[in-house]
């Protein structure tokens, strides 16, 4: 009899692939970015693939090395990516001349002049005496250590002895003088540098942030990284298809690429130093600088995986699903110009606009208490409107169907007496998001033929702010408006707001000049003094000259 239980089968998969992403980014006046220096970069705007913000690096000047970058972290080079180490040049070790010849027998030597005391190097060089010795180059020791090797009784201990075993540099061999040969190499080899490198114009990518969910995420043991292949494009603007393109191949393996550079084996750009040669960018046989623009296309294979228990994606590949933005406003104008399951009509100056009932009273109390009354309207569902016209109440229509204007009558470009139409009619039906934004509109558009008829419909549609606005326009701008037809029609509709007006003035009386024209009632006005305001922005206009001579007061001695 056996024991043994059921075998357990299980089974995983991990997937990888990649998420191609595309970004073209042109730059126009090419001619005046020219000579902006090396190093200095040209940007595109920033860019997401795969939950990842990237942005595009032009040099122009070149980019010649890495030990120079000092934008958005570190860079590669003709695909070099990581910091290069600086090779200083060491300047050969002058020969030591030859010994004097040996004096004749019986001859005496001739007299050693001692070195003159030019500091403790001298010093210690004519102490230690006069064996020949060579030193490394650029391993001077500084000015204590000899002095205090002179100080011992013995030869400065110099780093390179001769081959005969003493410490003591030949008296002329100078070794001081190796350190500015040095510094004078690499200052030439650093000019040489600069003047072959800047032929080129370097392009790079470089990785400037995460979105929340980013995607290709590796976790390594010095941090997180992603890996991905690059191509960059120079086009050919002729229609030629003769592009420039450098990229990474499959072949190569994909780059790894880290925003903090928690990797030290990854760097956050890739890219070219040496991507095309200026004069062939300029050339215009080639075609890539056309009207002084050019295109430059960038194209990225973010590798991904999902599945694994390791895999940081696996929960997060919904991501890669685009969701379309919201549609509803759009489906309900459908619904509105097809009259499709309408169950109300709407008479307004003779024409018969097809609605719903169910969108009428959700979305207007003046509705909703009509049709729903015991009355003809909400009995046969027909409803007759008086003291609108048509236009407007077809757009007022559309805005309780969609919440928003029609496109040619949005913002900006809504009509002014439209938007008086309007408010009046928002204000009737209860729509208050379209009453706002018919008042911002009068609001930009107050002056002084208009402001006392707008004012008269802000009082008689609840207008709050909109009014405020006009009652300060017509306090500092009296004159003028009480000449206008409209002001005569306020004091016909709303004779209250004389009064208002005359409190506004006096409630900020100290920032109104007097003279502004005459008292409310009679005289003739000045429309040349006082304030013009348009909406909420006061502008101070020129006074006559007879007014400005009358606020002229003689100086008191």
């Amino acid at each position: 009899m056996s024991l043994a239980g059921p075998q357990i089968k299980t089974q995983s998969k991990t997937v990888t692939d990649t998420i191609v992403g595309e970004h073209q980014h042109c730059i126009v006046g090419y001619s005046l970015v020219k000579g902006i220096g090396d190093g200095e970069p040209i940007a595109s705007e920033r860019f997401l693939v795969g939950g990842h913000e990237w942005v595009l690096l032009f040099y122009p000047d070149g980019k010649r090395s890495s030990s120079s970058e000092g934008h958005l972290g570190g860079a590669g080079g003709g695909a070099e990516h990581g910091p290069q180490q600086l090779m200083i040049p060491v300047a050969p070790v002058p020969p030591v001349p030859p010994l004097p010849p040996a004096p004749a027998a019986g001859a005496l030597p001739p007299p050693v002049q001692p070195p003159p005391a030019e500091g403790p190097g001298h010093a210690a060089e004519a102490a230690g005496g006069g064996a020949p010795a060579a030193a490394a180059v650029g391993a001077a020791a500084p000015p204590a250590a000899p002095a205090a090797a002179a100080a011992a009784g013995g030869a400065p201990a110099l780093a390179g002895n001769h081959a005969g075993g003493h410490g003591a540099p030949h008296p002329h061999a100078h070794h001081h003088h190796a350190v500015p040969v040095i510094l004078q190499q690499m200052a030439l080899q650093r000019q040489q540098r600069r003047d072959t490198t800047n032929e080129y114009a370097a392009l790079f990518v470089a990785l400037i942030g995460e979105g929340p969910n980013p995607l290709g995420v590796v976790n390594t043991t010095e941090g997180k990284v992603v890996r991905a292949f690059h191509r960059f494009t120079l086009v050919d603007q002729t229609g030629q298809g003769r592009d420039l393109t450098k990229g990474r191949t499959r072949e190569a393996g994909a780059v790894k690429i880290s925003c903090a550079r928690q990797d030290p084996n990854a760097r956050n750009c890739h890219g070219y130093r040496k991507f095309v040669k200026r004069s062939i960018l300029e050339d215009p046989q080639r075609g890539f600088l056309v009207n002084d623009t050019i295109i430059i296309k960038y194209t990225i294979e973010l590798v991904v995986s999902s599945g694994g228990a390791l895999s940081r994606n696996s929960s997060s590949r919904n991501e890669l699903v685009k969701v379309p933005p919201p549609c509803l406003g759009a489906d309900l104008k459908e619904l509105l110009n097809s009259g499709n399951g309408a169950d109300c009509t709407v008479v307004v100056e003779e024409e018969e606009m097809k609605a719903h009932k169910i969108i009428l009273e959700a979305r207007s109390p003046f509705f909703a208490a009509l049709l729903n009354s015991p009355m003809r309207e909400g009995q046969e569902g027909r409803v007759v409107i008086h003291d609108i016209k048509a236009p407007v109440f077809r757009m007022l229509l559309h805005f309780v169907y969609t919440d928003t204007l029609p496109e040619e009558q949005d913002g900006t470009t809504l009509d002014v007496c439209m938007a008086q139409h309007l408010l009046a009619a928002a204000d009737l039906y209860q729509l208050i998001r379209l009453r706002r934004i018919c008042e911002r509109r009068l609001c930009d558009t107050v002056d002084t033929e208009t402001v006392a008829t707008t004012l008269t419909l802000a009082e008689q549609n609840h207008a709050d702010e909109l009014k405020k606005v006009c009652l300060d326009y017509v306090a500092r701008n009296l004159g003028a408006v009480m000449n206008t037809d409209g002001y005569r029609h306020m004091t016909r509709s709303c004779p209250q707001l004389q009064a208002e007006i005359l409190s506004t003035i006096a409630t900020s009386g100290s920032s109104y000049e007097r003279g502004h024209g005459p008292a409310i009632g009679g005289g003739a006005a000045n429309p040349a003094a006082g304030h013009r305001t348009h909406g909420t922005v006061r502008v101070r206009e020129h006074p006559a000259p007879e007014e400005e001579g009358r606020r002229l007061r003689p100086r008191r001695e």
